[in-house]
């Protein structure tokens, strides 16, 4: 009775470790830009509430004349986590980065955003999704290269990486 129980429990620990294994190894795999049907297409203008100050932020007016990433995330987002710091890497670097908070809880949000610093020039709410739809997104996180004339020319699926990092500032 022992040894059958015993043996239940080891296949079932092998199938979650072998699960838990293909997960992690996934959220690293090597991605390369995705194409979409916004790429090479102008960048709607993006209009909401600001997530830290509440006033209307206008994505055209925060930015001026330069390269930028528009970073759609959640705190809620496990894979969002993993690329902050990335996203960190790119504001020390002077890439402005306008960040879509989607569909999250404004307290969450912002705890997030303290805990692991903030990356963005500016955080618009979405709320139910209408944004990230707007901009062609699957989910969380996806990131977006914009050049100064408005027109997305990257789009990248999942958690971004140095290779993401460098491919951005080697546009600057």
């Amino acid at each position: 009775m022992f040894l059958k129980k015993g043996f239940k429990i080891v296949v079932m620990l092998f199938f979650f470790g072998v699960a838990l294994a293909l997960f992690y190894t996934s959220l690293f795999i090597k991605k390369d830009f995705e194409p979409s049907v916004m790429i090479g297409k102008r960048i709607p203008n993006l209009v909401s509430s600001s997530l830290l100050s509440g006033q209307d932020l206008n994505l055209k007016d925060m930015i001026n004349n330069e390269i930028f990433v528009v970073n759609i995330f959640a705190s809620w987002c496990a894979p969002c986590q993993i690329e902050h710091p990335y996203l960190m890497k790119l504001k020390e670097n002077n890439i402005k980065i306008i960040g879509v908070n989607y569909k999250d809880n404004d307290k969450n949000a912002k705890n997030f955003l303290k805990k692991n610093k903030n990356p963005y020039n500016g955080v618009l709410k979405d709320k139910n999704g209408e944004l990230s739809i707007f901009l062609g997104a699957y989910g969380v996180p996806e990131t977006f290269v914009i050049n100064k004339n408005f027109i997305i020319i990257d789009k990248y699926i999942g958690p971004i990486n140095d290779e993401f990092v460098n491919k951005v500032l080697n546009l600057k």
